[in-house]
């Protein structure tokens, strides 16, 4: 879109601008085939959706719409950066500028970026559950919070099952052993169940193939693999004195 933009946003008397009432915004349709050409040179990647999309006026205005808000927005609060993002919410909704859930997602995506030294999210304050930290419910300052994991930082483990010893026995064993040295930060989802025994965790089962069914071939004799490549080396040469000859 940037490219697009340079190239036919700002043609001499056709140039697009910010205000409210520019007719032309958005609008390429008598420059499609050049913009078709030129993605089908540099931008081969693009599927026919993406390239609709860019052509479509309302795709432009939508995000002019955006763009507009957004000024609006950092007129309203400033350019300074924050490093706690837990106020975020509520000073948005203090500038009184009404924002839907997609542009309130593509803003907060363009001016914010992921910082280890930043306070820490809060999801939710818990007001009746109790702390637990194996299961992400911290208390801080009187309060039960759960805080917003990283999606990039979030894994999982197979933990070997028991019949023993519960489930959650098993996996919190585990965490304490194998993960929490390492990770102390971390905890576990206590949302992933099993639909069937209602455990935390999805119970699986993994089955070795190679193990139970491998039949184990010993390789040939090197004498017989040496007299293959003989008879494949002397093929190969008697191609290459017929291309000469």
């Amino acid at each position: 879109m940037k490219w697009t933009y340079a190239e036919y946003g700002q043609i001499s008397g056709e140039g697009w601008t910010d205000d409210m009432d520019c007719q032309r915004y958005g609008k390429l349709s008598e420059h499609s085939a050049d913009i078709r050409k030129a993605i089908k040179n540099n931008f081969s990647g693009l599927k026919e959706k993406q390239i609709k999309d860019l052509l479509d006026c309302k795709t432009w205005v939508c995000r002019k719409q955006i763009m507009l808000k957004a000024r609006q927005l950092q007129q309203a609060i400033g350019a300074e950066q924050f490093d706690d993002m837990n106020g975020y919410e509520d000073v948005i909704k203090a500038t009184g500028i009404k924002l839907d859930a997609k542009e309130k997602k593509q803003i907060t995506a363009a001016v914010s970026w992921k910082n280890p030294d930043a306070e820490k999210v809060i999801k939710k304050v818990h007001k009746k559950a109790r702390a637990n930290p194996v299961y992400g419910l911290f208390k801080v300052a009187g309060k039960v919070v759960e805080y917003k994991a990283d999606g990039d930082l979030r894994d999982h483990e197979n933990v070997a099952l028991d019949p023993a010893k519960p489930v959650n026995e098993l996996n919190e064993t585990y965490f304490a052993k194998e993960i929490l040295p390492h990770v102390p930060e971390a905890w576990i989802d206590a949302g992933k169940k099993d639909a069937k025994d209602q455990e935390i965790g999805i119970v699986g089962y993994e089955i070795p193939f190679n193990r139970h069914f491998y039949v184990y071939q010993p390789p040939r004799d090197l004498v017989e693999i040496d007299a293959d490549l003989d008879k494949v080396s002397g093929e190969i040469m008697q191609l290459l004195r017929e291309v000469h000859s």
